[in-house]
C-alpha cells in the first residue's frame, strides 16, 4: 500500500485563520477537510475521524454535541429509516407506510452472521410488486417523502463487536447492493459496496478501497445478490471495525506500525454510528427518477454482516464474524440531522488538505 500523507493540521491550526459561519446541513467531507474511502460504489467516512478534525477546528470535544458523533440509541433513530437493528422496541422497528420494517439484526452473541435473505422478513407477505427477493425495500414514492428537498441519501452503520482479545474481535464482515427496479419488476440500477476481491483487511493494511476514490471508476458486472465470499486473501466482504492510525507526521499507516500515534476507533458500540456511507450515482438516479412517474418503482437493500455461511475454511472467519450482536444500519438525510457551522475558511484549507492526501493509488492485490 503506497499511502503518502494524510493531513498537517498542526499547519492549518497554526494560520489562526479559521472563524465559524452560519449553521448548515451535515457536510460529510467537512468542506474538504475530511477524506473517504471509496468501495465500488459507496464512499465511507470514518466518523470518528470527522468527529476529530471538526474538533481540532472547532472545539467542544467528539462527544456528543459534536456534529459528527450521530447517535444510534433507539430514541434517537426512531424518526429515521432504519434498515436493520437489534433492538424490539417500537416505533425504532417501525417505519412509514411504503417501507420495509427494520429487519431484526442479531442482538447477541452466538450468532456469527446476519443477512436480510436468512433472516425473517418482518413484513411478510406485505411486499412490495416487483422488488427483489431477500432484501429490504421502500417504494420509491415513499423513499422520496422521506428525502423531501435533500438530494442524498446517508447510510450509517454501528459497529458492536466485543473490545477484548485485540483487534482481530472488533473487526466484521460486510457487504451491501442496492438496486433499483420499475414498475414492471426490471432492474435500472445496482449499486455495490463492495472490497472488490481484495484482501480482507484496513486500507493502511493493504486490503481494498480507494482513498478520495471516484465511484464513476466502478461499474457493477455480473449477477446480482453474489459476492465474492472467498478468503481472506480476496474477498468482496469489507473489514469494518478497528482502528485507523495517523504517524506523527500525519501519514495514514497500519495500527501495527511502531511509527503510529494518533488512532480513531471504528468499534463504537450500538449506541453511536461508526461509519457514513453515500451513493453518488444511485443519489443522481433518484433525482432524475423523482422528476417523473415512480409509481410501483422501488429500491431494495441487500444487506449481509459476519461470516459468511458459504465460506470454506474458517480460519478465514477470522476477523469476520458477529461476535457481540446490535449492529445497525439506518437512512437519512443532512437536514435529518444536527446542523453544522463551517468554518468561513475551511473549503480553502480542505483543497490544501486533499492535496496531502493526493498521490494516494489504489493498492490491487
Amino acid at each position: 500500500m503506497n499511502i503518502k500523507r494524510a493531513m498537517a493540521l498542526a499547519g492549518l491550526l497554526g494560520t489562526g485563520m479559521l472563524a465559524s459561519a452560519p449553521a448548515a446541513a451535515l457536510d460529510l467531507t467537512c468542506g474538504g477537510a475530511c477524506p473517504w474511502v471509496t468501495y465500488g460504489d459507496g464512499n465511507s467516512f470514518l466518523l470518528q475521524y470527522n468527529a476529530y478534525i471538526y474538533n481540532q477546528l472547532n472545539g467542544g470535544g467528539v462527544g456528543p454535541g459534536n456534529p459528527y458523533y450521530i447517535d444510534s440509541t433507539p430514541g434517537a433513530i426512531k424518526d429515521l429509516t432504519v434498515i436493520g437493528t437489534g433492538t424490539s422496541s417500537n416505533p425504532a422497528t417501525t417505519n412509514t407506510s411504503g417501507m420495509d420494517d427494520a429487519y431484526p439484526t442479531p442482538n447477541s452473541s452466538g450468532i456469527p452472521y446476519f443477512s436480510t435473505g436468512t433472516t425473517a422478513d418482518p413484513n411478510g407477505a406485505n411486499e412490495f410488486t416487483g422488488d427483489g427477493a431477500g432484501t429490504w425495500d421502500v417504494s420509491l414514492g415513499a423513499l422520496k417523502s422521506f428525502m423531501g428537498t435533500d438530494n442524498s441519501l446517508i447510510f450509517f452503520f454501528n459497529n458492536n463487536q466485543i473490545k477484548s482479545g485485540g483487534a482481530v474481535n472488533e473487526g466484521l464482515a460486510g457487504w451491501a447492493q442496492i438496486t433499483l427496479r420499475d414498475a414492471a419488476g426490471n432492474v435500472i440500477g445496482v449499486f455495490d459496496l463492495t472490497n472488490q476481491g481484495d484482501k480482507f483487511a484496513t486500507i493502511a493494511d493493504g486490503g481494498g478501497g480507494t482513498l478520495l476514490g471516484d465511484p464513476t471508476a466502478y461499474t457493477h458486472a455480473g449477477a446480482l445478490d453474489n459476492p465474492l465470499i472467498g478468503t481472506n486473501a480476496a474477498t468482496d466482504y469489507i473489514l469494518s471495525g478497528g482502528k485507523q492510525c495517523l504517524n506523527a507526521g500525519g501519514a495514514l499507516v497500519s495500527c501495527s506500525d511502531p511509527t503510529a500515534t494518533q488512532s480513531f476507533d471504528a468499534n463504537l458500540g450500538a449506541n453511536q454510528a461508526a461509519y457514513a456511507i453515500v451513493f453518488p450515482e444511485l443519489d443522481a438516479q433518484l433525482m432524475s427518477l423523482f422528476a417523473g412517474d415512480i409509481t410501483n418503482y422501488s429500491m431494495n437493500v441487500n444487506l449481509r454482516m459476519g461470516c459468511d455461511p458459504g465460506i470454506g475454511d474458517q480460519a478465514d472467519c477470522v476477523g469476520r464474524s458477529l461476535n457481540n450482536g446490535y449492529e445497525q444500519v439506518f437512512l437519512s438525510t443532512a437536514s435529518n440531522l444536527k446542523q453544522v457551522p463551517e468554518p468561513g475558511v475551511l473549503a480553502l484549507l480542505g483543497i490544501g488538505m486533499i492535496g496531502l492526501w493526493g498521490g494516494t493509488l489504489r493498492r490491487r492485490g
